[in-house]
């Protein structure tokens, strides 16, 4: 790196010496004895950081705390007039950094105005945006207090459990509240979403998982949205995955959420549209809605859950004949035997009524779900014919944050957790942080 002498001249003085007492404390760790490297790093990390935290202090004083005149026009319609200069503490990814800014104050309608807050982002806070997204990402990864920790470690961060919950709620419901305004827009049509992508073939996936709230345990939708490529085997393997969540949301609202996410990623331009999912009630209603040209499979995992449990509560758990019903019976669904499937169920002779209901609630099972059952077809044409990627995205998107032990959550704040989470992993993180940064 080369420096030329005219542009060390025109460093401002603090930035000189600043320079000069950097490169002397430098030398003093470097000339230590008996550092290891690691602590050598370790030293100089922490100098960095301090001579960061004074720069940036007067540089923000230098650029945006000062005055622009002796007065300026208040909202009132008379003047504001400039009495003195404040200090204010900004906690920064350097750490706490204080800044001088003029203030201003109207003697008619006593509203005051700090010089600079706005630009540096202190409209809300005393936290800086570049903190604010530190503490939004990883709080909406990890509980509060082990976010915290690993802040106060990883930069110079210093955030109180509260202050992290605050920051983190906050851009969590302005995700929300965007979110909304553009479902809104979507559905009166006025909007038209332009898609991220389009692909031949797009899947959508949906399940619900209990998450435990403040007064119970409620259920939270989930849903994801994929594109696929061909596998080795024939068979569909999922690509980009993206995500969509409703805390303790009915499922009309949630369906326009689902379809939302489907719109981004390009579900109108779809060659086919292939719905993937157990067979609640619900799940089947809201996709008849929003996706009525999908091709509809029920999770073959979930069909032959069902001949398991009919198999256990006529012949007993653990027991062989138990066991080679079910396998026999799964073989003929993966076959496309539907036929064969509902005589061996109305041959079974259950003695007990716990029997009786189970087989009694598999036939209505298999005969409400008949039209999404085959299996052959869909294996034919490389279709996937399990939820899987709806059952792991339960657990990424949702349990892996929102299910630790001892953990209860407003709606609220379970859905600003969960949007933020959906912001990251669906890859559109910098696209909400980048334009709120170069506005200040």
């Amino acid at each position: 790196m080369e420096v030329h002498d005219a542009a060390v001249e025109d460093l401002p003085e603090y930035l000189q010496q600043l320079a000069v007492v950097l490169a002397v404390q430098m030398h003093e760790v470097f000339s230590a004895e008996g550092l290891s490297a690691a602590e050598i790093e370790e030293q100089l990390t922490e100098l960095l950081r301090e001579v960061g935290q004074e720069a940036l202090g007067q540089g923000l004083s230098e650029k945006y705390g000062r005055h622009r005149g002796p007065r300026r026009l208040c909202g009132c319609g008379l003047v504001q007039r400039f009495e003195r200069y404040r200090s204010k503490l900004v906690m920064t990814t350097l750490g706490p950094v204080r800044y001088e800014r003029a203030y201003y104050r109207c003697a008619s309608c006593g509203r005051t105005h700090y010089e600079g807050d706005a630009e540096v982002g202190l409209l809300s806070g005393s936290f800086s945006l570049p903190a604010q997204e530190a503490v939004a990402l990883v709080c909406s990864e990890v509980p509060f207090e082990t976010g915290r920790e690993m802040l106060g470690r990883l930069t110079g961060i210093e955030v109180s459990n509260s202050h992290a919950q605050e920051i983190t709620n906050r851009h969590g419901q302005e995700l929300e509240r965007r979110a909304q305004s553009e479902r809104d827009a979507l559905f009166a049509g006025e909007l038209e979403v332009l898609p991220e992508g389009r692909s031949d073939r797009l899947y959508v996936t949906l399940d619900g998982l209990k998450m435990p709230f403040t007064d119970d345990w409620h259920e939270t939708k989930i849903g994801a949205v994929y594109d696929v490529r061909v596998g080795a085997d024939g068979i569909d393997e999922p690509r980009r995955v993206s995500y969509t969540s409703g805390a303790w949301e009915s499922s009309e609202p949630f369906g326009r959420r689902l379809y939302q996410e489907a719109a981004h990623r390009g579900i109108e331009w779809a060659h086919e549209q292939v719905a993937i999912a157990d067979g609640a009630e619900w799940i089947w209603k809201l996709v008849d809605e929003h996706f009525p040209r999908a091709v509809q499979i029920l999770d073959f995992y979930h069909a032959t859950q069902r001949l398991h449990e009919v198999a256990r509560a006529v012949y007993g758990d653990g027991t062989d004949t138990a066991r080679e019903w079910a396998e026999a019976n799964r073989g003929r669904l993966w076959e496309g035997r539907l036929t064969d499937v509902f005589r061996s169920l109305r041959n079974l002779k259950p003695t007990t009524e716990t029997g009786r209901e189970a087989v009694r609630t598999a036939i209505g099972y298999y005969q409400e779900n008949r039209r999404r059952m085959d299996y052959p077809a869909y294996r034919a044409k490389g279709y996937h014919i399990g939820s899987g990627v709806v059952e792991a995205a339960c657990k990424t998107l949702a349990a892996a944050r929102c299910k630790r032990s001892g953990m209860r959550w407003s709606k609220d704040g379970a859905q600003s957790v969960l949007a933020l989470r959906g912001q990251r992993l669906n890859r559109r993180w910098d696209s909400y942080w980048k334009p709120l940064k170069a506005a200040c």
